[in-house]
């Protein structure tokens, strides 16, 4: 086997700086549940609350996954493809993606970004915070071109082949980062770094719109990636093939076509934006939810093959065949059922009439619990099993403790996810310090949150276990490659090269696609013309 000495240094830091997010991000979330929670104690005044927020979102949503995303990218392509990545590339990447971060969090951690992850106007943070996250999304754009660099490398070389399955799915993943992050760039050049550091005044609907081209993209930077390895793991650790590659490509053919001109469903309550607008991104919702759904059935149908060929009888005797004790097999799998939920939910989300009932209530937290924070992060953590062990050449610390931990995160996010459901039914609010509004609230809001909270404890104990596990792996477990034995390195067979390897004409698609989805808001807001607002600083007073 070829040596990825640059490659596998790369990804080391990258997942561990990840796990460093994941844990800072994680205290957040915990501080921020129980200071909300009632009859829980206030660990934080109201504007340490919004800081704990805007750091638990920034952290989870982007700084976990894309230090995560990119650490994994480093070690599967360059392994999948037999092509080194650039060493130049690769280190000036994450130098600035780590420089971004830093000054990004540590204007959070001042308590000059209240702006939640939502950052738009008229919410003002310390302009350290917006120039962090342009530096860090000038960082990923660099690792997308050292991937790009050996995809095109090894495509030279393999004019007729089709690429591997994980890796296509690596590039689509970038592809919608690269879709989606030039505006967000351009907004925070042009509007909120001049905001935060002279005052200037913007115009909400403006900032919010492009704001929202970049956010719900996002969702599928972080869903591709753990799609990719589920059809990269699955199968080899059941000993068979993927039910069908073809369906494979074309879930990830849809997601780069369909997912970036999806964004106006968050902003369906939105008054200048009109309803033909809103109701195409409805139908781009709808038609990315099919990849979904494809995923989910193909990878269903793989594991019913292993799980009958294993003796398996009945409708579903094949289930209790499969191995539920290799935590990277439990974790990808129980992520799946979540994904399942989560998916449901997304779909009630993009209802244009149903979207009016759970719009900013704690539906909305329940939702991506079950997205970003089990079918994305569960399964980077089940990726992590094997990941860790092969990348420091060490054997897990605690087996049994990798076997519980994905259960664990299983059942408190459930109960957790499910009870934050129905609260936002009784329209509990989001993104409120006072969620009881000083006991004015009705009392039916009292049970779910406090079974929401007992569930969040639940899964932030497992999630401490994962990183307890991990830290101990690195530093003190000894010599061995147990993550091997949990995933097992078997040669992918190819076949020819056909259309739906054809990155080229789906990107064009793409682009067209996006261009009209777009064009129809942006055009109603500058020409109606805009209404700038004076900025609000984190203690609420009206800037410049």
């Amino acid at each position: 086997m070829a040596d990825f000495g640059h490659e596998d240094r790369f990804a080391r830091v990258s997942i561990v700086f990840s796990f460093i997010a994941l844990g800072l991000g994680g205290l957040f979330g915990l501080v921020q549940l129980i200071t909300r929670t009632p009859y829980m104690p206030k660990l934080v005044n109201e504007a340490g609350y919004y800081a704990v927020l805007t750091g638990h979102g920034v952290l989870m949503a982007i700084v976990w996954t894309a230090f995560f995303i990119m650490g994994f990218a480093a070690y599967l392509v360059p392994r999948e493809l037999g092509v080194r990545l650039s060493p130049k590339l690769l280190w000036a990447a994450l130098l600035l993606s780590v420089a971004g971060t830093a000054a990004a969090a540590t204007v959070i951690l001042a308590g000059k970004a209240t702006v939640l992850y939502t950052f738009y106007a008229p919410l003002a943070a310390h302009a350290a915070f917006y120039l962090g996250a342009a530096v860090l999304i000038i960082g990923t754009w660099i690792f997308a071109a050292a991937i790009f660099k050996a995809y095109l490398e090894w495509r030279r070389a393999n004019k007729d082949k089709e690429a591997p399955i994980a890796t296509l799915g690596v590039l689509a993943t970038l592809i919608i980062w690269l879709e989606a992050t030039p505006p967000l760039a351009f907004m925070v050049l042009k509007d909120l770094v001049p905001m935060a550091l002279a005052g200037k005044y913007v115009d909400p609907l403006e900032t919010r719109t492009y704001f929202w081209y970049f956010g719900h993209p996002l969702v599928y930077f972080w869903l591709v990636p753990a799609v990719a390895f589920w059809y990269y793991a699955i199968p080899r650790i059941l000993g068979v093939r993927l039910f069908s590659r073809s369906m494979a490509k074309v879930a990830y053919i849809l997601f780069i076509v369909a997912s970036t001109p999806v964004g106006l469903h968050h902003q369906f309550m939105d008054p200048g934006i009109s309803g033909f607008a809103k109701f195409f991104h409805t139908v781009t919702t709808y038609m990315v939810a099919t990849p979904s759904l494809l995923t989910a059935f193909n990878l269903i149908a793989t594991m019913e093959r292993a799980g009958r060929a294993a003796g398996g009888r009945g409708f579903l005797g094949w289930v209790w065949r499969l191995p539920w004790g290799n935590p990277v097999f439990a974790g990808s799998a129980l992520s799946l059922i979540l994904f399942g939920f989560g998916g449901i939910g997304g779909i009630i989300n993009a209802s244009y009439t149903l979207n009016y009932i759970v719009h900013n209530t704690m539906w909305i937290v329940g939702h991506f619990h079950l997205t970003v924070g089990t079918a994305v992060t569960l399964t980077f953590m089940a990726a992590s099993y094997a990941l860790v062990p092969s990348l420091f050449g060490r054997e897990l610390a605690s087996i049994r403790l990798a076997r519980v931990q994905p259960y664990l995160w299983f059942v408190g996010m459930l109960i957790f996810s499910l009870a934050l459901h129905l609260a936002g039914l009784y329209g509990v609010p989001r993104r409120v310090y006072d969620v009881m509004y000083g006991g004015a609230a009705p009392a039916s809001w009292v049970a779910p949150l406090l079974v929401a909270a007992m569930g969040g404890i639940v899964f932030w104990s497992s999630g401490a276990l994962f990183l307890l596990e991990m830290m101990a792996t690195m530093l003190r477990a000894r010599p061995g490659s147990q993550g091997v034995q949990l995933l097992p390195a078997v040669p992918e067979s190819l076949g020819r090269k056909t259309v739906l390897d054809s990155l080229k004409l789906w990107v064009l698609i793409a682009v067209v696609l996006i261009a009209i989805g777009w064009s129809i808001p942006f055009y109603e807001i500058y020409s109606r013309g805009l209404s700038p607002v004076p900025p609000v600083g984190p203690d609420g007073v009206k800037l410049g």
